[in-house]
C-alpha cells in the first residue's frame, strides 16, 4: 500500500507531499493542471525509464520518494528477502533521483538497485489501469494471461512449459544430428584422411614443449660436454692432483693425527662426509655427460618429429590440445555416420515421448482453462451489469491452436454490449467507455487473486457519465474495501466517493509556473465537485455536489 509520496523539482512541481493512507483517494483538476506529471513521478518510483528533461528548469536533480507498506508473507516480502533489500522495521522506502544529465540513482530501503529490479518490484506494488492499459486488453495474449490469473493456472502452466521446452530441445537435438550427419557425409573422405593423419602421429599433449627443450639442449651439448669434462678432471685428475685425491690425502693425515688427539675425530668425520659427497657429484656428472651424448640420427629424428607436430598444430588449431580435440571431433563425426540410423531412431523416440508429454500437460491446461472460463464469464458479466451494461453478453471464447510456449489455446474476449447486437471480439465492438467498464469489471473479478494492494486508475472514466458514472464510482468504492484505490478522474461521482480528495492546480510564483496539489475538504471540495459536474461553480451545481457527498 502506498502511504506517502514526496516529489521535488520534477517538471513543474517544486515540492509536494501526498498522504495516501486512506483506502480510496482521488486526484482532480483542470486539463493541463499537472495530474499526468504526478502519475509520471509515481511511474519513476515503479521503475519506468527516465530522461533528464523531467528535472525542473534551473535545478540539478529531481527527487521522488515513496513509502509503502506490504503484507507479511507475500511476494513483496519474498522479493525483498531474495535480493537483500529488507528493512529492520519491515518498511519499504523507495527513492529515485534523476540528474539533469538523465542519469538515475535508485534505492530500496537504502540499498542501490537497478531499474530492472525496481520495475519488477513496482509491478508487485501498484497495478496501473490507464487508457494505454485498456488498449492492451485488446491483445489476445493479455486476455489469456488474465484468464490464467483468475484460474490459478501457474502450476499447470509451469508443467506445460517444462514439457514444451523439453520438446523444443529434443527437436533441436534431432535437427542438429541430421545436419551434422549431412555435413559429415559430404566430408567423410576428408575427415577420414585427417583422422588417419592425426592418429598415425600419435600426438601427446606437451610433447612439442618437451622436444623443443631437448633440441635446445642438443644445441648446447658441446659447451656442456667441455665444461663438465673439465669439472670431472678437477675432481678426479691425474697424478694425485684431482680434488678427490687431495681430499683422500687430507683424510689420511687427519686420521693419523686423531690417534694422538681424539678431539680431531670430528674433523675426520666431516672430511669423510665431504669425500663421499664429492664422489657422488663426480658420479652424477658422469651420468649427465652420458645423457647429453646425442647421435646425428637422434637429432634428425627429434627435429623431424617436432616439425611434424608444428605442422599438425598449424593445420588443426594452433596447439596440441586443439589437435587432440579435433581428433575427437572427427572420431565422433565418423561414429555418427556409422551409427546414424540408430542415433536418429533414438532421437525420434525422445521427440515422440516429449510430444506425448506436451499433449498430456496441454490437454490438462486447456481443460482447466475451459472450466474456469465459464465461472469468470459469469462474474465479469455480473460486474458489467452493475456498471450499467445490464443486457451485455460477455464470453471467453477458447479455440485450439498449434502448441506454443503458453499452451494450445487461443483466448478471445467477446461482447454484445446491448440486446440484439452482434457479438464480436471486444477489440472490434467495444467503445472507449465500454472498454473502460470491461477493464474495471475484470479488475473487480480478479481482486481475490491479486496480491497487488494498490490499484491506480488513470482517467478510466473517459467517455462515461450519468447513471454509468454512478455505477463506476460504486464499483471503485467496493474495490477500495479490499484494496487501496487511487483514481485520477474528471467524474464528480467518483470524486465524491473518495475518502481523500486532492486537487491539482497551476499557479505562478516569481514569474514561473508551478504545479501544486493540496488536499481539499469542506466547502472547497463542494466547489471542486460542482466544477466537475457543470464546468463552473453555481448554486445548482453546488447543491448537486453537496448531495453527492452526502450519499
Amino acid at each position: 500500500m502506498l502511504e506517502r509520496l514526496e516529489v521535488s523539482n520534477y517538471v513543474l512541481i517544486r515540492s509536494l507531499v501526498l498522504d495516501f493512507t486512506s483506502g480510496f483517494a482521488v486526484l482532480t483538476g483542470e486539463t493541463g493542471s499537472g495530474k499526468s506529471i504526478i502519475l509520471g513521478a509515481l511511474g519513476l518510483i515503479l521503475g519506468e525509464k527516465s530522461k533528464g528533461d523531467v528535472v525542473r528548469q534551473g535545478e540539478k536533480e529531481a527527487r521522488i520518494e515513496a513509502l509503502f507498506s506490504y503484507r507479511s508473507g507475500g511476494s513483496v516480502e519474498a522479493y525483498l528477502k531474495e535480493n537483500g533489500l529488507e528493512d529492520e522495521d519491515g518498511g519499504l522506502f523507495i527513492q529515485r533521483i534523476v540528474r539533469s544529465s538523465g542519469r538515475s540513482i535508485m534505492s530500496v530501503n537504502g540499498y542501490s538497485v537497478t531499474r530492472e529490479q525496481l520495475e519488477i518490484l513496482g509491478q508487485m506494488l501498484v497495478d496501473v489501469s490507464s487508457q494505454h492499459a485498456h488498449q492492451s486488453l485488446l491483445r489476445p495474449a493479455i486476455q489469456l494471461s488474465l484468464l490464467d490469473k483468475a484460474a490459478h493456472s501457474a502450476p499447470l502452466l509451469a508443467s506445460y512449459r517444462q514439457a514444451y521446452d523439453e520438446l523444443m530441445q529434443a527437436r533441436k537435438e534431432q535437427q542438429r544430428l541430421i545436419e551434422e550427419n549431412a555435413k559429415a557425409s559430404q566430408e567423410a573422405d576428408y575427415i577420414s584422411f585427417c583422422l588417419d593423419e592425426i592418429e598415425k602421429a600419435d600426438v601427446k599433449v606437451g610433447e612439442d614443449d618437451e622436444l623443443s627443450a631437448q633440441l635446445k639442449l642438443i644445441g648446447q651439448s658441446e659447451v656442456l660436454t667441455g665444461e663438465l669434462e673439465e669439472a670431472q678432471e678437477a675432481l678426479r685428475g691425474g697424478n694425485d692432483l684431482g680434488a678427490l685425491s687431495l681430499i683422500s690425502r687430507c683424510l689420511n693425515a687427519v686420521v693419523k693425527a686423531s690417534r694422538a688427539d681424539a678431539r680431531l675425530d670430528v674433523y675426520r668425520e666431516r672430511i669423510e662426509s665431504a669425500s663421499i659427497e664429492l664422489e657422488d657429484i663426480a658420479y652424477s656428472l658422469g651420468e649427465y655427460l652420458s645423457s647429453i651424448s646425442f647421435s646425428e640420427d637422434e637429432l634428425e629424428e627429434k627435429s623431424a618429429r617436432l616439425a611434424l607436430l608444428q605442422r599438425l598444430k598449424k593445420k588443426y588449431g594452433g596447439s596440441l590440445e586443439a589437435v587432440v580435440s579435433r581428433r575427437d571431433e572427427y572420431r565422433s563425426a565418423l561414429s555418427t555416420i556409422e551409427n546414424f540410423e540408430d542415433l536418429l531412431a533414438e532421437s525420434g523416440r525422445r521427440v515422440e515421448k516429449a510430444e506425448r508429454e506436451l499433449m498430456r500437460t496441454g490437454e490438462a491446461l486447456s481443460a482447466h482453462r475451459g472450466s474456469c472460463a465459464r465461472s469468470l464469464e459469469k462474474t465479469i458479466q455480473g460486474n458489467l451489469a452493475s456498471l450499467g451494461l445490464k443486457s451485455a453478453v460477455f464470453r471467453i471464447v477458447i479455440t485450439r491452436r498449434q502448441a506454443e510456449a503458453n499452451g494450445m489455446d487461443d483466448v478471445v474476449f467477446t461482447l454484445a454490449a446491448n440486446k440484439g447486437e452482434k457479438e464480436g471480439p471486444v477489440s472490434q465492438v467495444a467503445s472507449g467507455g465500454e472498454l473502460s467498464r470491461i477493464m474495471l469489471a475484470i479488475k473487480s473479478a480478479l481482486t481475490a487473486e491479486d496480491e497487488v494492494e494498490t490499484l491506480l486508475f488513470d482517467e478510466i472514466d473517459s467517455g462515461l457519465g450519468g447513471v454509468v458514472a454512478n455505477s463506476v464510482a460504486m464499483e471503485l468504492d467496493k474495490l477500495s474495501r479490499s484494496h487501496q484505490v487511487i483514481a485520477i478522474t474528471h467524474l464528480a461521482q467518483i470524486a465524491a466517493k473518495a475518502r481523500t480528495h486532492y486537487m491539482v492546480y497551476k499557479r505562478e510564483e516569481a514569474g514561473r509556473t508551478i504545479s501544486s496539489i493540496g488536499e481539499i475538504s469542506g466547502e472547497d471540495r463542494v466547489d471542486e465537485i460542482a466544477r466537475l459536474l457543470s464546468g463552473e461553480v453555481s448554486g445548482i451545481s453546488r447543491q448537486h455536489a453537496a448531495s453527492l457527498l452526502s450519499q
